[in-house]
């Protein structure tokens, strides 16, 4: 049994599509059914049910699952630490930052950050729509800097602004003119919606399922922002987004206009459930500091509850 196999029985649990995991994991989608039968031969069950059809988990297959989620976190976990007792070990703190992270106050947090821990070496990895809880989970980054929804028990999620959304809709769009629209405005359009990967609820938020009571009209699906404006300038789609993302994404062919009744988008650091190293527990008080007096610098940001993180 390997580590990888491990992996990818995890990939295609949360996919349940052979040819989007292979995908996902980089690796021909041939190689990746090998390496899972050979893993369902030496186990002697079957893990997944097959036809031309459908994929779908066997209990078996359910059980292994969450168990391999599991040990892929431990096994994160362990390198990480067993990393500090290298000789001339110097901590590194590495930070994953989606799309345009905690807007301006990002560079605020991390200067405070380096002041706090001087010794400590900062990495910056981007996340994407789809890898981006994997990455922390399996430790590609100690610290993820993502936005809401964003919830799996392996991983703890500190809020640390909420601010209002916007409609990122195509130049020339009827509605490209308007002051400010409502959600409703907005339901019968074709939706930029992530690709398969996303944390759970991620496509549903970001495409107003709530208000709509139903599953978007899907114009295409995407993995990052990039990706997502360039839908939406070419395809004739649209999409809700951070307000501060207006002011960081300028694209020639799409226009933001405000949305006076979307529920606020929430930026939030995670770390994964258990993470206390000093060097990782120091970035939410890294956090703190920034937020008491330079939350301003964010326009139209909002206060979240805040928790006893920072001690």
């Amino acid at each position: 049994m390997e580590i990888r196999q491990l992996r990818y029985v995890v990939r295609l649990a949360e996919t349940l599509h052979f040819g989007r995991a292979a995908r996902l994991e980089h690796i021909a989608q041939s190689s990746f059914s090998g390496h899972l039968a050979r893993l369902e031969g030496e186990l002697g069950v079957q893990l997944f049910e097959r036809n031309s059809h459908r994929v779908a988990l066997t209990p078996a297959g359910a059980a292994f699952a969450e168990r391999a989620r599991d040990v892929l976190s431990r096994l994160a976990d362990a390198a990480a630490e067993a990393g500090t007792y290298a000789p001339s070990h110097q901590a590194v703190l590495r930070i994953g930052t989606f799309a345009e992270a905690a807007g301006e106050l990002t560079p605020l947090i991390l200067s405070i950050y380096r002041e706090l821990r001087p010794d400590v070496r900062l990495e910056f990895t981007e996340l994407t729509m789809v890898d981006q809880l994997d990455k922390l989970t399996e430790g590609g980054v100690d610290v993820a800097i993502v936005r809401t929804p964003f919830e799996d028990d392996r991983v703890t999620l500190q809020p640390i602004y909420s601010e209002p959304r916007v409609a990122a809709l195509p130049m020339g769009h009827a509605m490209a003119d308007a002051e400010s629209l409502s959600v409703d405005d907005l339901l019968d359009e074709p939706f930029v919606v992530a690709d398969v990967g996303a944390p759970h609820g991620w496509s549903s938020y970001w495409s107003c399922d709530d208000r709509r009571g139903a599953r978007t009209r899907v114009a295409t699906r995407v993995q990052s922002a990039g990706e997502g404006l360039m839908a939406v300038a070419c395809l004739g789609a649209v999409d809700t987004l951070p307000s501060t993302a207006s002011r960081f994404f300028r694209h020639p062919g799409v226009v933001y206009v405000p949305l006076r009744d979307a529920a606020p988008s929430v930026v939030g650091f995670a770390v994964r459930q258990g993470n206390l190293r000093p060097h990782v527990h120091a970035f939410g008080q890294a956090v703190e500091r920034a937020l008491r007096s330079n939350l301003g610098v964010v326009p139209d940001a909002l206060p979240c509850p805040r928790t006893d993180w920072a001690g």
